[in-house]
């Protein structure tokens, strides 16, 4: 049965400017706001109404109103309200306030189950938040988590979209560019299936694997499961690590189902991953990805869902690879898990423009090399539409990491590939000066996988319209228009020979249908900290 819900009503606060750098008075948090039903209430706590406009709700099965504190400009959200040990278990709506709203704890939606049955989706509470709204955690450790059956409906509009950032950022102005772990960032479990269960397992209610991050569950037997709605919202300077060595991404999907939306989300300045999917079916569309330091989309443990527009950009200095495909993490085939584990973990990937910086770890970079997808531990992929472009990395840094690669010491997810097996890459232009790495087990390289031109008599026709430019700096290139990531109208090669005359269905964004703006942060000069490094 659904958690007693209680709706919120919410009052914009018009003409309230948020306070820069100092201007909180966090003590105000201190202040009892809890009310017991006597009409003590009803001035300034009432849920939105009175001089006050903060988020409150009524404690299940009690007469107790919490309530956000109100400073004149921001709502400020204690323990008492929400945290680690103390999650939301009804409806909250967070209301539109022209400041901010600030929380010095975890904000936990929904109770986590460790053991017998997991809520369904849907069947916990909701957290809402109004378009427009940023939302300021305090404290480097603190996160988002979002419980399995409790779902966040978050739906911003392109020119009001949801900010999930932090203090330094949104209160005291001075947050850069590349700076990340200033607070952990977003984790939703869902009630999808993922290898690190076993059918028994999932048939009996027995699915319980334990998140990044504080120890809490996902996982079950609904790849279609609906875990709310995340529209127009942009996660800034996230990546703490919250248990040491734990490092959560910009956004964590663990078994998130095929009903949840996601669309028009950027991940802006993460420490770790830009969006990790753990199994399920999510299925984001119109995805920004601006300086993840190590991978931008990575996924595991059986992940099925199709990812389209996906704008990846690594930083000048840093970041890992477009993508990082596995099917069982190397923690588990460690432990002897082996890599073929079923179900395989088979996304599409369509439409991705990835620029890298060709950065080398040796130099500093952070976890690795800048690269192109990756595919290992038994994953497979399958990539449509996409360009990966280095061009920008060669004048930069001077070199160019490869950008694909299937990892030579996995024979499961290379067998695939040379198979055609739920592998392919279709449509799509590789520009830089290594495109490729490593080989097939009939001895063939990648790049004869790619361009079909095996040297061993092997049929690679499932790889079709595949374009690599392996001179990227070469005067007549033209992959992307000039100084930009948008695709270019015709893609021309080193020889200046026009090798795809109508490139418009090529990558994630062109310039005469830019799903990027205004939204996205980081992209433009009258919405970013900097101008993009290669402009």
């Amino acid at each position: 049965m659904k958690m007693t819900r209680l709706v919120l009503v919410g009052m914009a606060v018009a003409g309230l400017a948020a306070c820069d750098g100092g201007g909180v008075d966090l003590n105000v948090a201190t202040t009892d706001n809890s009310c017991q039903g006597d009409g003590a209430c009803q001035t300034n706590n009432t849920g939105g109404g009175g001089n006050n406009p903060c988020a409150s709700y009524t404690v299940p099965n009690s007469d107790e109103i919490r309530q956000g504190a109100f400073d004149g400009a921001n709502c400020i959200y204690d323990s008492n309200f929400v945290g680690e040990t103390n999650p939301l278990l009804t409806d909250v709506t967070i209301p539109f306030i022209s400041g901010k709203h600030i929380f010095q704890d975890s904000l936990f939606v929904g109770q986590n189950v460790d053991s017998g049955v997991a809520p369904a989706g849907g069947t916990g509470p909701t957290l809402t938040i109004a378009p427009g709204n940023t939302l300021v955690w305090q404290d480097a450790g603190d996160y988002l988590l979002v419980n399995r059956g409790s779902q966040i409906i978050a739906n911003g509009t392109p020119s009001a979209p949801i900010t999930l950032t932090s203090f330094t950022d949104a209160i005291q102005n001075a947050a850069g560019a590349n700076d990340v772990q200033q607070w952990g960032g977003v984790v939703i479990n869902g009630n999808g299936i993922t290898n690190n269960c076993t059918d028994e397992e999932r048939a009996n209610n027995q699915c319980h694997v334990t998140a990044e991050g504080k120890p809490s569950n996902y996982g079950g037997n609904d790849n279609a499961e609906s875990s709310g709605s995340l529209r127009y919202v942009v996660v800034k300077h996230s990546g703490f690590a919250v248990v040491e060595g734990d490092e959560l991404n910009g956004i964590t999907f663990n078994a998130v189902g095929s009903g949840t939306v996601v669309e028009n989300v950027e991940v802006y300045s993460t420490y770790d991953d830009g969006m990790e999917f753990f199994g399920g079916a999510v299925s984001p569309r119109n995805v920004v990805i601006l300086y993840a330091r190590d991978d931008s989309l990575d996924y595991s443990d059986g992940y099925v869902g199709t990812i389209e527009n996906a704008l990846v950009i690594h930083w000048r200095t840093d970041g890992n690879r477009c993508i990082e495909g596995d099917n069982v993490g190397s923690s588990r085939t460690g432990a002897g898990v082996p890599f073929d584990l079923a179900p395989i973990a088979t996304p599409t990937i369509r439409n991705m423009t990835c620029i890298v910086s060709g950065f080398d770890e040796a130099n500093g970079g952070t976890h690795g090399d800048s690269e192109g997808p990756l595919v290992r531990q038994g994953g497979k992929l399958m990539l449509e539409n996409s360009i990966v472009y280095g061009g920008y990395a060669d004048v930069a840094n001077g070199s160019s990491n490869e950008c694909f690669e299937i990892d030579d010491d996995d024979n499961v997810s290379r067998t695939f590939a040379q198979n055609g097996d739920d592998f392919y890459v279709k449509d799509t232009v590789i520009a830089c000066a290594e495109p490729a790495k490593d080989s097939l087990p009939n001895g063939d390289t990648i790049l004869n996988w790619l361009t079909d031109t095996s040297t061993v008599g092997a049929n690679y026709a499932f790889n079709t319209g595949n374009v690599i430019i392996d001179e990227p700096l070469a005067g007549p290139v033209r992959v992307l228009q000039s100084n930009s990531y948008f695709t270019a109208p015709a893609i021309v090669d080193a020889a200046g020979n026009t090798v795809v005359a109508d490139a418009s269905g090529l990558g994630a964004v062109q310039s005469g249908n830019d799903w990027t703006s205004p939204w996205a942060f980081g992209l433009r000069a009258s919405n970013a900290d900097e101008p993009l490094w290669f402009q």
